[in-house]
């Protein structure tokens, strides 16, 4: 009964689906054509996009930009989306799916760069969408020197969102939960506060999904030994509370040590939290990537 239900409340519109896959199929085609204009048609001026390697950029200008240098540094040879999932939130449609783009920077050999993404559509009048947030990231490790090295010099930094609404409130109150398992090393517990059915989307890996590769992979990635992290800093930029969904985008500073190695991660994330039947507020899809 609980599956059947789940699967009718997120059932998507056949339109709806078709709508995404031109839209797709259209963003493929400006890309090779190198048509700037084209490729941030459906953006809006508060359209969140989070590009792997690159800052966050938020409004249709912004997000131009990014695609500006993009392509004049890029020839794109061929570009794919495939459709792995959609959820039907009411007011928002959550697209994720992978996605393979050839490209050729000058000088250097061609490049297939291939990995996964996560859409967040915004339904409208006349059932047109516009997208609300974008992210992605590759499926392993990769030399960057081979995609576009975007300048993020003129990006405006990313700012903490605060609110006096309860639920925005619970929602941003759990990055404190996760910082401290980071910090501590508690992988396995941390894996706790996905669904079973969740869907993590993490930097240079295939998706997992569920609760057994979700376990596997924190119990590993997060597992107590010589690592240490010194400083570590989760918080959230914005919140989108759609019908059957809260949509959280978040950023993350990170700095370690591992003996005489040492570092810093900045990186972002959107994250899809629902409530289980419990009534605790859980990660049911997350995606993060690093600037």
């Amino acid at each position: 009964m609980t599956i059947s239900v789940f699967s009718q409340e997120n059932k998507t519109d056949a339109s709806i689906r078709k709508q995404i896959e031109n839209y797709n199929a259209a963003f493929a085609v400006a890309l090779v054509e190198n048509n700037k204009n084209a490729v941030s048609k459906s953006y809006t001026d508060q359209s969140v996009l989070m590009p792997e390697h690159s800052r966050q950029r938020v409004g249709k200008k912004a997000i131009a930009g990014f695609y500006e240098q993009w392509l004049t540094q890029a020839k794109v040879n061929s570009y794919e989306k495939t459709i792995f999932e959609l959820q039907d939130f009411g007011d928002y449609v959550l697209e994720i799916g992978n996605f393979t783009e050839n490209l050729h920077l000058k000088d250097l050999k061609p490049y297939v760069y291939s990995g996964k993404y996560m859409v967040v559509w915004k339904k409208a009048v006349k059932n047109k969408m516009t997208i609300a947030a974008e992210i992605w990231g590759a499926n392993s490790y990769f030399d960057d020197r081979f995609i576009p090295e975007i300048d993020d010099s003129h990006v405006v930094p990313t700012k903490g969102f605060t609110s006096s609404d309860k639920l925005i409130s619970e929602v941003i109150e759990k990055n404190a939960s996760i910082k401290n398992l980071v910090q501590n090393r508690m992988g396995a517990e941390h894996a706790k506060m996905f669904m079973p059915d969740a869907m993590y989307l993490t930097y240079y890996m295939p998706i997992l999904s569920g609760e057994k590769d979700i376990t596997a992979y924190f119990t590993e990635h997060e597992k107590p030994g010589t690592l240490k992290i010194e400083q570590i800093s989760i918080q959230t930029s914005g919140v989108i509370v759609a019908k059957k969904a809260i949509i959280e985008f978040g950023f993350y500073n990170v700095g370690w040590r591992d003996g005489t190695n040492h570092g810093n991660v900045k990186g972002k994330s959107i994250n899809v939290w629902k409530r289980n039947d419990k009534g605790e507020l859980m990660l049911f899809r997350q995606m993060v990537n690093h600037d």
